[in-house]
């Protein structure tokens, strides 16, 4: 009796799906990131314990938007060391196979895996330890290549990229040529098969070029929502910003427009089928069937006159009934909302020194969203490269001011 109790008790816990409060994405729109980190850190100390790792990656965000980079790069890395373990108990596999997906703890999808090793690896790089920056770019590679469709692994170009320059500072020459190549072919299939962008970009026909690196997060990346007649279904739709380019101005001058290295959206979702998917497309037809048979037999057994078959078919209903309830079919649709839409990339050669960098965003059609406007304090060293990381959200730029501290990024020195 205890045992089936027990195993009553796992199944009801595994029932309940994993409700999370809504993400105020209307104050990170409007650049409010003391009301993001609020909500963030509250959630890691409060809320679901299962999605400590996607709050984590989100909280760390913020830090880096607000400059506080070293605080960002450590959370980044726990949460990407996090993600990327395979080791999941028992206990949290029957529940997510028998209950609700969204039981277990949130380790993200393919893209957000990769996304992860973006942050942490340019972090790392403007700390000055390319090693490893190249370390966390190669693991968002590797969960790139976890996608179960095989044709779209290894189509993430910007961390190719990333690799390559990193490589190059190091001094592996050999390897920072063979990273490009490979960025050049992933952005020439990604484009190929529907993700925005040039194929022949010239950041990737003169991969090393430039003594100043900037890096720009534009919009507002996909939406994860259920869909099937059971929510079995994870979908992913593009949540679209009017800004689609940056133009980049240095004393004045431009220096050209940022290229898109990586498509947010194209990755979510061109990122394979999962084993659960395929769980939970039988978990939906076994809790209709299990409804259904369960009306059937206790209808039956209310029709007999036999008291022993009424009280064994009225069981076996009320038994079907109650497993049909204790079913979840529901995919797991919690996913990192503030990713960006698109990651964009300028080099470009400037001379050494501190300069004013004026970026300006603009819709497709090339005017400029005048709310969005940054300008920042750059400084370019004579050796290396100077690497800045900028988003489209309003009055990042007065935030750091207002502090009296340099810009989201640091120069940095090549060691030789």
């Amino acid at each position: 009796m205890a045992s089936r109790l027990l195993l009553l008790g796992t199944l009801l816990l595994a029932a309940c799906a994993s409700h999370e409060p809504p993400v105020p994405l209307d104050r990170f729109l409007a650049g409010d990131l003391d009301a993001m980190r609020e909500f963030f850190d509250r959630e890691i100390r409060a809320g679901n314990a299962n999605s400590g790792a996607l709050y984590l990656n989100q909280l760390a965000g913020v830090e880096l938007l607000d400059g506080r980079l070293e605080s960002a790069r450590k959370k980044f890395d726990a949460a990407g060391r996090f993600m990327n373990n395979d080791n999941v108990s028992g206990s949290e596999e029957f529940a997510a196979i028998w209950g609700a997906e969204s039981s277990k703890a949130w380790r993200g999808d393919p893209y957000e895996k990769a996304m992860n090793g973006y942050y942490t690896g340019i972090l790392y790089w403007m700390a000055d330890q390319p090693d490893n920056g190249r370390a966390a770019f190669r693991r968002g590679l590797n969960a790139d290549s976890e996608s179960e469709g095989e044709k779209f692994q290894n189509d993430f170009a910007l961390l190719f990229w990333l690799a390559g320059r990193a490589s190059v500072r190091m001094g592996l020459r050999d390897d920072a040529e063979a990273y490009f190549r490979q960025a050049s072919e992933a952005q020439v299939f990604a484009v190929t098969h529907g993700a925005r962008g040039n194929p022949e970009a010239r950041i990737l026909r003169e991969p090393a070029r430039g003594n100043l690196i900037c890096l720009v997060d534009m919009g507002l990346g996909p939406e994860k929502y259920p869909d099937g007649s059971d929510g079995e279904l994870a979908r992913f739709r593009a949540r679209r910003r009017p800004e689609a380019q940056a133009e980049v101005f240095l004393g004045g001058q431009s220096l050209g427009r940022t290229e898109i290295l990586v498509d947010v959206p194209y990755q979510a979702a061109t990122r394979g089928g999962t084993a659960m998917e395929g769980i939970r497309k039988g978990k939906a037809v076994f809790k209709d069937l299990a409804t259904i048979g369960g009306i059937v037999a206790i209808s039956r057994g209310l029709d007999t006159n036999d008291s022993s078959a009424r009280n064994t078919s009225i069981g076996i209903g009320i038994g079907l009934l109650a497993l049909s309830l204790l079913t979840r079919a529901e995919a797991d649709v919690r996913h990192w909302t503030t990713l960006p839409d698109t990651v964009q990339v300028l080099a470009a050669e400037v001379p050494p020194g501190r300069h004013v960098l004026r970026i300006e965003f603009q819709d497709a059609f090339g005017n400029v969203l005048s709310g969005l406007t940054q300008e920042w304090t750059v400084e370019v060293p004579v050796s290396g490269e100077g690497v800045y990381y900028f988003r489209s959200l309003p009055g990042i730029d007065r935030r750091a001011a207002l502090r009296a501290e340099a810009p989201v990024g640091t120069a940095t020195e090549v060691k030789s």
